[in-house]
């Protein structure tokens, strides 16, 4: 059989603006418009949870898919006549997965309900769960997947793979997104198999090969969240990797000085990539990530003080840790560089030890802050999911 779980996004915050009839009338109208819609695809409702909704599909996948679409497209046609009455859309995450389950009556003497119970349950509710992460409205796992007769008939890409909760096996998961919008269906359809291939060399631990298929993807249709998760993954787990051979970028306009220094880092195992002015440093910078800057400051064009500056002003740069290299020894000088968003200042002459040792310190002091960023952003995560299983609970208990 296959379960349905389906869920208003953001409700909690919708509901605080009405009234208590206001929220009565609201869901009301809400759930009269699905439940007709999962009737005629011969599902049946088990409970309303809230704003949610759990159904079962006793006869076949297709159905439930099916179903699942219609309303997808039918809540568009709400949010359309909505949007012109001035009122606030609202989205909706649909989950489904087909498993084996329970359906009988639980209670007292006094109060009975029938209800169905089955790991298949869990399972569906979480896949729902994860339509906010990857901001599509419709998943469904390999279980449902593998019982449709023509799977590719609704637009399918694979999406992830979860674990089920104290279970070994693994889980794939698919996006349907054959209810988007004819724009945004078609952008998926022309990037799938660049997703789908990053998608496998990213769980195959291969993160560096991975990440250029999603830059591709983001490339061509960059409001694809899905792709931006990954990428972020991506980056953030090559992040937590100490590079064998980091790569600095060295900014100096004197071709004598850079020699000396592309010499000295590349025989201590660095790659070294060269600009001779402040403009070629910053797209160098957006082009190549380098894992830190050597900056010199007397340039011609804009001068190191202000290519740190746009350096620090760009979310894409903004965390390249750089080091001022200049003969500016005046302690004014130094302290500019420091506001500007400096780590370090080494003066000409310079001594190459000092160099090797400011630049190995300064990786190391990035690389652990990043580390510490992944962990605090995976406990915010951890807080934000217990928060949503206790409004989920407290709904479930009001209603």
């Amino acid at each position: 059989m296959t379960i349905m779980f389906s869920d208003i996004r953001g409700f909690t915050s919708l509901s605080e603006n009405m009234t208590p009839e206001e929220n009565f009338n609201f869901i009301n109208h809400y759930l009269s418009q699905m439940e007709p819609i999962i009737d005629k695809h011969h599902g049946f409702i088990d409970k309303y949870i809230g704003d949610a909704i759990m159904a079962l599909f006793p006869t076949s996948a297709n159905d439930a898919v099916q179903g699942a679409i219609a309303m997808l497209k039918q809540l568009d046609k709400t949010n359309q006549a909505q949007e012109r009455a001035g009122s606030q859309p609202i989205q909706i995450g649909i989950g489904l997965h087909t498993g084996p389950l329970m359906l009988g009556t639980v209670g007292g003497p006094n109060r009975m309900d029938g209800t169905v119970i089955a790991d298949a349950v869990n399972l569906a509710s979480r896949v729902e769960g994860l339509t906010k992460t990857y901001g599509t409205p419709l998943l469904i796992t390999e279980q449902t997947y593998l019982r449709l007769i023509d799977p590719l008939q609704y637009h399918i890409r694979v999406i992830d793979a979860v674990k089920v909760k104290g279970k070994s096996e693994v889980v794939t998961v698919y996006e349907i997104y054959g209810a988007e919008p004819p724009e945004i269906l078609a952008v998926k359809e022309q990037t799938r198999d660049n997703f789908e291939e990053g998608f496998v060399l990213y769980h195959w631990e291969e993160y560096q090969d991975a990440q250029p298929f999603f830059e591709k993807v983001l490339q061509i249709n960059k409001n694809d969240k899905a792709a931006q998760v990954y990428l972020e993954r991506c980056q953030k787990i090559l992040s937590l990797m100490m590079p064998q051979s980091p790569h600095i970028l060295v900014v100096e306009d004197t071709p004598f000085n850079a020699n000396i220094l592309s010499i000295l880092l590349t025989k201590n195992n660095f790659e070294v990539s060269v600009a001779e002015n402040g403009e070629m440093a910053l797209d160098m910078a957006q082009q190549k990530h380098p894992h830190l800057i050597l900056l010199d400051i007397m340039m011609p064009g804009i001068d190191g003080f202000e290519t740190c500056r746009r350096l620090k002003a760009d979310s894409q740069t903004q965390n390249i840790p750089v080091i001022f290299m200049s003969a500016l020894t005046d302690t004014d000088d130094k302290v500019k560089g420091f506001e500007v968003g400096g780590l370090d200042y080494i003066t000409k002459p310079f001594q190459p030890k000092e160099v090797l040792a400011r630049i190995n310190t300064h990786l190391k002091l990035n690389h652990l802050q990043q580390q510490l960023q992944v962990r605090n952003e995976k406990l915010e995560t951890n807080n934000l999911e217990l928060k949503n299983k206790i409004s989920r609970f407290m709904r479930h208990r009001e209603s």
